[in-house]
């Protein structure tokens, strides 16, 4: 029973390794298919390396993941306060009115770009608590 089991698996190794085959019709389209057609070439593949699983564990203990989380939010908050100064920027350039309007709408798509921008710290430093 034992040899059959190990000669069911072998049989199964050997089953999933698939040839794989490619093609380029008149138009220049290259197709890769398992299926050999006319005019197809046997490509050569190597198998995939794995790596093995590392053996330790990372988790890091609370003390050492509060600290990391207070780093983040104090980045987060100091990236959103800029973003905001860059958007209020932003939002007197159109106020003030001046240049062609190439400039006036470089301005506006600057305004909702720092919005989003906005948005996306809110909703990260809002994922921290």
């Amino acid at each position: 029973m034992k040899r059959f089991v190990i000669a069911i698996l072998g049989m199964a190794a050997l089953a999933s390794h698939a040839e794989i085959y490619k093609s380029v019709d008149a138009d220049g389209h290259v197709t890769y298919s398992n299926i050999p057609t006319k005019g197809a070439k046997r490509l050569n593949i190597e198998p995939l390396t794995t790596v093995p699983r590392p053996t330790q564990d990372f988790k890091v203990d609370d003390r050492t993941q509060k600290r990391r989380d207070e780093t983040r939010y104090k980045i987060l908050r100091e990236e959103l306060d800029a973003e905001q100064g860059r958007l209020e920027q932003s939002r007197k350039a159109i106020a003030a009115g001046g240049g062609d309007e190439a400039t006036v709408q470089r301005y506006r798509s600057d305004v909702i770009l720092h919005e989003k921008n906005i948005e996306a710290l809110k909703k990260e430093i809002s994922n921290l608590k």
